[in-house]
């Protein structure tokens, strides 16, 4: 579900870079998610996500100035641990905003712990999946919990 959800962000990145989407343009836009094969909940904790992103995310960890088109050269190890493909995945979600600079380090040393093969775009999804939806500063997006929950608040 959380790989979905990452998914969902990167289309909806892609498609509004300004961050804004248009009340009108929802229920299209859901009907085309759900027609891609997303379910409802995950194209919902999206949109929170989306909506969201700008709140609670600490850059304590980050140097204040660094550039924002600025990009990592991988080492030896890593490049051996990457597909270029991956890598490439990963420079997107950093360029959209959906990575931190740590965020990014912390996946490309998951991909270099897994013994130098080749990381695939596939594996590279989850390990973003992973990394946002554990991450201390990250938006915390609703879990299946969230929509059981009865009017006194306690979960079924």
């Amino acid at each position: 579900m959380e790989r979905n959800i990452v998914e969902i962000l990167v289309i909806l990145l892609r498609q509004y870079s300004g961050g804004v989407i248009q009340p009108d343009e929802f229920d299209p836009l859901t009907e085309d998610l759900m027609d891609l094969g997303y379910t409802r909940q995950e194209i919902e904790s999206a949109f929170f996500w989306f909506y969201n992103r700008g709140e609670g995310n600490s850059k304590s960890l980050e140097v204040e100035n660094i550039e924002t088109e600025s990009f990592r050269i991988l080492h030896e190890v890593e490049k051996a641990a990457l597909s270029t493909a991956a890598y490439g995945y990963l420079i997107e979600l950093r360029h959209l905003g959906i990575l931190s600079l740590v965020d990014l380090d912390r996946i490309i040393e998951k991909a270099v712990l897994l013994g130098g093969r080749n990381v695939s775009v596939e594996e590279i999804k989850s390990f973003v999946a992973n990394t946002l939806m554990e991450s201390e500063d990250a938006v915390q997006i609703p879990s299946h919990a969230y929509y059981l929950k009865i009017p006194s608040e306690k979960v079924q």
